[in-house]
């Protein structure tokens, strides 16, 4: 039978018609769409990234643009980071490389590290109607890694955007992964899923689940992504496809992990910072946001395009109204924000065009991972600079009320409030700290390392700045309330944490080594610090498998063992076995003692058996040349 020409022409332009009916509501898929790339990695913290890639976003970690037209390698670790001789965008220019480091903080140990890239889809996905989610995948492949990793790459549709990055738990949310792992070359990955409740992000990364990951003792893996698609596509038979239902059900605090606001914009037209209707609709919407979730902090930020003079002046102005606006007729309170004026610094679209300059002639609204401590402790230092010390005391009350309790020790020794320690409201907030560890069985010698241990942190000059220089947060382009410590002798600091920990050898001696519950998870810690960094070989051999049971009984990390086990090993002038120890070159870069167990893959394996990380690859170098 033949077909009649005239019906396959009319066939063919319903099929396209069909094709081209499918609507996208993903925008800037294949990441062509970016600003200005001065640096590899400078744009992958405090909300830097949307405005590199436009409408994505990185939750502050990693998901880094790697782009053909890039030239500028000098962060790029002889291309390592973006390997463009061997990993090309799958088409255009421009592609996103992701990482899975499941011991993201090296040889220090730390929690499972997975980048996620996420976008909000230009409309919400509806209940039922069917969608197609489609991305080309390039895996590396790598020696040592985790051969389960692969199965848990994949998607999340998500109702509110999440921040993991920082965080203590895993990520565990429901996800859909990719059905095939391929390795050094690009394929694409399809999904095809009914939401079951309304979603309106698109995530993309690694996920964990309550089974997985087992170790952080395999390498980092890399893998890129290009040309991301999510259609909505025809109406069709829901009982005859073979669609995944999915709903992404989960709880922010049980998760871990905070939700994480897409950035809010008011635009204005040329010299103006006044707020229009249009802004305080926005304002009172944001609001209603920042109110059901009292401990966020927020950046608000003025911008200008780059043409006229004073622009500083101007996005200052902008950014006050915004504050103004929200203490003042929303009743905020101040220290839930801070200002920012970056004149024409921060574009979110090139300047070369009116389009562009006019999403640059804005104020912005940023949630930051500053926390409400941090600001109470800043308003404090700010009122004791201003010498307003009834308000000093307010702020340095809430913080008492909101802080950890292991850093509340450290107001005892924070010179910055020097000014406060002959008002008779000091013994006040005194007594709140010494009344934080009443709850414990052990409650003295809780407080007695506590003490201690900082006692020998301010003697080591380094330590100590960073502990109290962490209290108030770091705010970039802002006021920053930073200090040093001139630190002692190398062998007078020694000495010290060695007559620290004699002084409480005694009451160890009586009740074995510190657990969480009669003592705080701080002591417990501080102990093993007071320990550790004595220097003396004989505390070493006494201890040693007091820590090994401590660790076997799951009361303390394997790491805390590793360490002195090789301070001693390094001591006794014998090989460490777990490579932790080593000391920091003038330049930064590291540089191990001489001696170790066997070669990079019997240290290896000796980590691993205990649950550490591998070795990280600039210590593996540095292994190769020493030998």
């Amino acid at each position: 039978m033949t077909i009649n020409p005239f019906f396959l022409c009319l066939f063919c332009l319903i099929t396209t018609c069909q094709v081209f009916a499918q609507k996208s509501i993903l925008r800037n898929g294949g990441f062509e769409e970016h600003g200005d790339q001065r640096c590899l990695s400078c744009n992958q913290s405090s909300g830097q990234f949307a405005a590199l890639v436009y409408h994505w976003d990185n939750g502050g970690w990693h998901c880094m643009l790697c782009d053909k037209d890039y030239r500028q390698q000098s962060d790029d670790r002889k291309g390592k980071l973006c390997p463009m001789d061997r990993v090309s965008p799958q088409s255009g220019k421009a592609m996103i490389s992701m990482v899975y480091s499941p011991g993201v903080n090296g040889i220090y140990g730390g929690v499972e590290g997975a980048s996620h890239l996420s976008a909000r889809t230009t409309e919400p996905m509806r209940v039922g109607q069917l969608y197609e989610v489609s991305l080309w995948l390039y895996i590396d492949s790598a020696k040592r890694q985790d051969p389960d990793w692969g199965k848990h790459l994949g998607i999340a549709l998500l109702p509110q955007n999440l921040s993991f990055f920082g965080g203590k738990k895993s990520l565990v949310i429901p996800f859909i992964a990719v059905d095939t792992v391929v390795y050094d070359r690009w394929y694409e990955v399809t999904w095809r899923v009914r939401p079951l409740c309304t979603s309106n992000y698109l995530m993309i990364g690694v996920f964990a689940n309550p089974q997985w990951p087992k170790t952080r003792s395999y390498s980092d893996v890399h893998y890129y992504l290009d040309n991301v698609s999510l259609l909505e596509m025809p109406e069709a038979s829901a009982v005859s496809d073979s669609s995944v239902y999915y709903c992404s059900r989960y709880d922010p605090v049980l998760l871990g992990a905070q939700p994480l606001m897409d950035s809010k914009m008011l635009w204005y037209e040329n010299d103006a910072f006044e707020l229009t209707d249009e802004h305080r609709a926005v304002l009172d919407s944001f609001g209603e946001y920042a109110n059901q979730y009292p401990d966020l902090v927020f950046e608000l930020s003025g911008h200008t395009d780059s043409l006229g003079k004073d622009n500083v002046a101007l996005s200052q102005k902008r950014a006050q109204a915004v504050f103004d606006y929200l203490t003042e007729v929303l009743q905020f309170p101040p220290h839930r924000f801070y200002t920012l004026a970056l004149g024409n610094s921060a574009p979110l679209r090139p300047n070369h065009t009116e389009e562009g300059r006019k999403m640059n002639r804005r104020a912005e609204i940023r949630q930051t991972g500053l926390t409400l401590p941090m600001m109470y402790y800043r308003y404090a230092l700010q009122a004791v600079e201003k010498k307003k010390k009834p308000e000093a005391f307010v702020y340095l009350d809430k913080w008492t009320a909101k802080a950890e309790k292991g850093a509340l020790m450290l107001l005892f020794f924070d010179p910055r409030l020097d000014p406060l320690r002959s008002d008779k409201r000091w013994k006040l907030i005194e007594q709140k700290v010494r009344n934080s560890y009443k709850n414990l069985q052990n409650a003295k010698v809780s407080f007695l390392i506590d003490s201690l241990r900082f006692d020998a942190c301010r003697l080591s000059g380094g330590v100590m700045a960073g502990m109290l220089n962490s209290l108030p947060g770091y705010i970039p382009g802002s006021e920053n309330y930073t200090m040093e410590f001139t630190g002692a002798t190398e062998a007078a600091v020694r000495n010290r944490y060695q007559a620290h920990f004699n002084a409480v050898l005694p009451q160890l001696k009586k009740t074995g080594w510190p657990k969480k519950g009669p003592l705080s998870e701080s002591a417990v810690y501080n102990a093993y610090q007071l320990l550790l960094n004595s220097g003396d070989v004989s505390a070493y051999l006494e201890w040693l498998p007091v820590l090994e049971k401590a660790c076997e009984a799951g009361e303390i990390p394997w790491l805390m063992y590793a360490k002195c086990y090789d301070k001693c090993k390094v001591g006794l002038g014998m090989p460490q076995r777990y490579l932790t120890d080593y000391q920091l070159l003038e330049d930064g870069g590291l540089m191990q003692p001489l001696k170790w167990e066997g070669d990079e893959n019997t240290v290896n394996d000796f980590r691993a058996k205990i649950g550490l990380p591998l070795l990280p690859p600039d210590m593996v170098e540095a292994m190769k040349k020493i030998k």
